[in-house]
Parts: structure tokens; sequence; C-alpha cells
């Protein structure tokens, strides 16, 4: 993904996030509870970025392979419940 700064980039990121994972039927205050979550997550990023940004350059290389391994295996979990939930479940 490329993405090349603008005064708006985020709320064009937002847009994109808020398409792909906000039903359309959500109601505006679930809607701005997740673009106050979508921002936060963006925060906490920028604080881990600029840490990382402090250490030798050995430890940034590793510090962001465990962020994106973290990352990573948080999404291939939420597929994995996802999948579960809207499997029939057999009570017998």
């Amino acid at each position: 993904m490329t993405i090349y700064y603008s005064s708006d980039v985020l709320v064009t990121e937002f847009a994109r996030f808020a398409k792909a994972n906000i039903p359309e039927d959500a109601s505006e205050s679930q809607r701005l509870d997740m673009q106050r979550a979508f921002f936060g997550g963006v925060l906490i990023m920028m604080n881990l970025h600029q840490g990382i940004c402090d250490l030798p350059d050995h430890l940034a290389v590793a510090a962001i392979h465990a962020l994106q391994a973290e990352a990573v295996s948080f999404a291939k979990a939420q597929t994995v419940i996802a999948r579960m939930s809207s499997e029939p479940h057999d009570h017998d």
C-alpha cells in the first residue's frame, strides 16, 4: 500500500477502514466509537514509531517484525472467530 502525505490522509484512511469494517446500518454513536478507536490506534502507533526510531537499527527491525507478527496473529484469530461464529452449531 502506498500512502502519499496530504493534509487529509488519516481522514481518507479512516473512510477506507469504515467502508470495509462498519456496517451500513451502524448507528452514528457506533460510527463515532469506531472513529475514536481508529484515531486512538493511530496515536498509539505514532508513539510506538517514535520509540522505535530511537532504537539502534537491529533492535528497530526486530521491534517492527514483532509488532507485525502480533498484528497478523490478531487478524488471523479474528478471521477464525468470525468463521466459527458463522458456522451452524449442532447442539445435540
